[in-house]
């Protein structure tokens, strides 16, 4: 590693640790609070079992969650514990992120371009996120890097990890699989017979844990809870193609439309040109790899019941990324249009975390930075109704208040006093545009035939208070 690499790793590292300080008391979000629930069970039953009970168990391996309860163990059970170990999955990403920007630039890309690779928004969401999905990123870009470089026993543990974070992990592996095999027969891997030892160990761990799950709840991988069922479901025709329709629109949203019209136009005057046989290797490998997971998270994704997120697609980002800085580098392109294409699309990365939609359309509100407003309103909301002396047990709503940080130990919450959602009984609404629980009527209910109380809003996220007309 050069002195210019390492000042880069520097800088990545100066700029994590900022993040880890700046966000050391945010609490857990959406999914993340079952996940901190569950490493919660882990942790109070003094890791007696690493298996959670069905009634909070949807079926994913335990090694995030696990390490949660690790770190609380060593450093309390406390917030900046959780994000401690954030912080070193962080790291881990972005290292591996630019040792992958190392072996697949072309050689006429300047390193600095790794930065940006690193700034897609719900990849710098994502790291702010007390959830699996950096954990999983990290092991699938470490498998990456170790499958270029045939070491065996890397990807041996890469593998392993893709497999005990997440059962995405699953198609991530058959993905790899599969570009190990196109690899290999384009000759842009050497090959090896131990890298096929890999393979047989991850798999035999996964066996073994579903394993030692059935012996547990009597179950493995599809939980029997119905609220997790309901996900693991073959889809309808209906279904399928509104998973069609919603994959593109993540693949586009949050500023990527700027990442993909620039780069569909550079495959093409590739093909059109008949280039493919000059292109690097590093270019051939980036779009193996994309062509390869973007194909399996279409097939492995749509069929089923299970709402997509941006996040699931993190990996497509950055190979995508990849794959545009290689070909802007490669073609026979004007310096001007060059700069134009790199500062168009980092001006979409950087300006998709302004994306905030209507509030009758469900948005992936842990997919960019939006989000982060959320608990500066929510306070105002919560003080304005300390003020106002109306009883919390009057107020309705969708919003996740109880469960906000997940484990009550982390930071005491006092609201506990919000009832259910219910428009015939609830004298007073709460609602926000971060739960994407209410319904296009029942919001249109609230705007057009309730009286609004009160409202707080910073960069379009909201939380308003409403009241009902019938009530006294």
């Amino acid at each position: 590693m050069n002195k210019q690499q390492r000042l880069i790793v520097l800088l990545f590292t100066v700029l994590l640790i900022l993040g880890f300080l700046l966000t050391i008391d945010l609490p857990f979000f959406w999914d993340g609070m079952m996940k901190a629930g569950r490493a919660s069970w882990i942790y109070d039953n003094k890791f007696s079992s690493l298996i959670v009970p069905t009634e909070i168990n949807s079926g994913h391996p335990p090694l995030w969650i696990t390490s949660l309860a690790v770190f609380w163990t060593i450093f309390g059970k406390t917030l900046w514990a959780a994000r401690l170990l954030l912080l070193l999955v962080n790291w881990g990403v972005f290292y591996q992120l630019f040792k992958l920007c190392l072996k697949l630039f072309d050689p006429k890309v300047a390193i600095w371009c790794f930065f940006l690779v690193g700034i897609e928004a719900t990849l710098i969401a994502q790291t702010t996120n007390l959830n699996n999905d950096m954990m999983l990123l990290f092991f699938v870009l470490f498998a990456i890097n170790a499958l270029l470089s045939n070491k065996w026993l890397w990807y041996t543990l890469a593998l392993a990890g893709v497999l005990m974070t997440n059962l995405r992990g699953l198609y991530c592996t058959l993905a790899l699989l599969l570009i190990h095999i196109l690899l290999y027969r384009k000759q842009l891997v050497k090959a090896s017979k131990m890298m096929v030892a890999p393979y047989l160990i991850g798999l035999a761990l996964f066996v073994g844990f579903a394993m030692y799950q059935y012996s547990e709840l009597g179950w493995a991988i599809i939980s029997t809870n119905k609220s997790y069922l309901q996900h693991r479901q073959p889809g309808t025709w209906e279904i399928i193609l509104h998973n069609i329709g919603a994959l593109g629109f993540h693949v586009a949203e949050f500023g990527r439309i700027f990442l993909w019209l620039p780069l569909m136009a550079l495959l093409i005057m590739v093909f059109k040109t008949h280039k493919w046989k000059q292109l690097t290797g590093g270019i051939r490998k980036s779009f193996i790899i994309l062509l390869v997971f973007t194909g399996v998270f279409v097939v492995g994704f749509v069929p089923f019941t299970n709402p997509i997120g941006p996040r699931y697609l993190m990996i497509c980002y950055i190979i995508a990324t990849i794959l545009l800085l290689n070909l802007v580098f490669f073609l026979p392109i004007r310096r001007m249009v060059r700069r134009l294409i790199i500062a168009i699309v980092a001006i979409g990365f950087i300006t998709g975390h302004l994306w905030v939609y209507p509030a009758a359309i469900d948005q992936a509100w842990d997919s960019n930075l939006a989000y982060l407003h959320y608990y500066t309103v929510r306070d105002d909301m919560f003080d304005y109704i300390d003020k106002s002396g109306i009883p919390e047990e009057r107020i309705g709503t969708h919003m996740r208040i109880r469960n906000l940080y997940s484990v009550p130990a982390l930071k005491p919450n006092r609201r506990f006093g919000f009832t259910k959602f219910d428009m015939e009984e609830n004298p007073y609404i709460l609602f926000s545009n971060i739960e994407n629980w209410t319904t296009a009527r029942q919001i249109e209910t609230l705007r057009s035939e309730w009286i609004e109380v009160q409202t707080f809003s910073q960069m379009g996220v909201f939380v308003t208070l409403y009241k009902n007309p019938k009530h006294n």
